[in-house]
C-alpha cells in the first residue's frame, strides 16, 4: 500500500513538472514591527512558468488585477504590492507601494549560498530535508522538498534541488508555509510582469530617497490635493480642522516602528 501511495504522489508531481504553468499556494505570517507580538497574515501566491521564470505576489493583488482585466462588474480593488517580486534566471523585479505609486527596482538575481544539512522530517505530504541560509542580515531554516524537483520557493528564496515547503527566520518576523499546488490557473499577466500606470522604474538609492522623503512629509500630497483623505476622531466622526503636524508626528512614529524589512540590511535610516 506504501509502495502504491508513493507511486501515486510520485506520478502527481511528475504532472505538475510538466505543466506549462504550475501555482504554489503560501500562507505567510510576517511582522512589520519586530517587536509587535500579533503577526499579519496574507496568502500569497508562487507562478512558476519554467525552471527560471517566476513571480510571486499576493492572492489579494491576483484577483484585483484578474478583475479588471476580464471587465467583470464587481468592485474589487487591490494595491497590494507587499512582497511582490517577478524573477528569471539573471535578473529580479522587486515592488513597492507608498501611498497609491508603486515603484520597480531591477537587481541581479542573488545567488544564495545554502547549507544543506542531513535533518529531515516530512511535512504535510512532503518528505522534506532543512536548509540553511545567512542573508542579508537574518539567518533562514528552509524545509525543501525533492518529491517536487523544482528549484523554487516564495520571494528570493531558491536555487534548492526541490520546492521551499516551509521557510522561516531565526527570530520569528517571516514565516512561508506552502499550502497548495495547483495548475490550469487564470493568468491576468501573458507577458509576465506586472502592470499599472502608477509603476514607477527607479533604483536603490531613489528609492531611499522617496521613502525619506515621504518620512518627512507624509500628508504631502493631501495637503496639496493631489489625493484625498478623510480623518475621524475616535467616535467616527469627521475631523474637519486637520492639525497636519500632529498627524505628520503620528505617521512618523508609525513609519519607524514598521520598518522590519525581509531583507534587514535594507532598513530605512530615518532621522530621529
Amino acid at each position: 500500500m506504501k509502495t502504491l501511495i508513493n507511486t501515486t504522489f510520485l506520478v502527481f508531481a511528475v504532472q505538475f513538472m510538466k505543466a506549462q504553468k504550475i501555482r504554489v499556494t503560501y500562507h505567510l505570517k510576517y511582522k512589520t514591527d519586530s517587536l509587535q507580538v500579533i503577526n499579519k497574515e496574507n496568502t500569497m501566491l508562487l507562478d512558476i512558468y519554467d525552471s527560471n521564470i517566476s513571480r510571486f505576489y499576493s492572492e489579494k493583488l491576483y484577483k484585483s488585477d484578474s478583475i479588471r482585466k476580464k471587465g467583470t462588474s464587481e468592485q474589487y480593488y487591490s494595491l497590494d504590492f507587499n512582497h511582490a517580486i517577478t524573477r528569471n534566471k539573471t535578473l529580479l523585479k522587486k515592488y513597492y507601494r507608498i501611498l497609491t505609486d508603486v515603484y520597480e527596482i531591477t537587481e541581479e538575481t542573488p545567488n544564495l549560498e545554502w547549507k544543506i544539512n542531513s535533518n529531515k522530517k516530512k511535512i504535510g505530504d512532503y518528505e522534506c530535508q532543512s536548509a540553511i541560509l545567512k542573508y542579508k542580515n537574518r539567518q533562514w531554516t528552509t524545509w525543501f522538498t525533492q518529491d517536487i524537483p523544482i528549484p523554487e520557493g516564495p520571494s528570493f528564496f531558491k536555487g534548492l534541488p526541490g520546492l521551499v515547503v516551509w521557510v522561516y527566520d531565526e527570530k520569528a518576523n517571516y514565516d512561508f508555509l506552502l499550502k497548495k499546488l495547483t495548475k490550469g490557473f487564470y493568468d491576468p499577466y501573458p507577458d509576465f510582469d506586472f502592470h499599472s500606470e502608477n509603476i514607477v522604474k527607479v533604483n536603490k538609492d531613489q528609492l531611499n530617497k522617496i521613502y525619506i522623503n515621504y518620512y518627512l512629509d507624509p500628508y504631502r500630497e493631501a495637503k496639496m490635493g493631489k489625493i484625498k483623505m478623510s480623518f475621524v476622531d475616535e467616535k467616527g466622526n469627521e475631523i474637519k480642522n486637520i492639525n497636519w503636524n500632529e498627524l505628520s508626528k503620528n505617521k512618523q512614529a508609525e513609519i519607524k516602528r514598521n520598518n522590519n524589512p525581509i531583507e534587514l540590511s535594507d532598513v530605512i535610516k530615518y532621522s530621529n
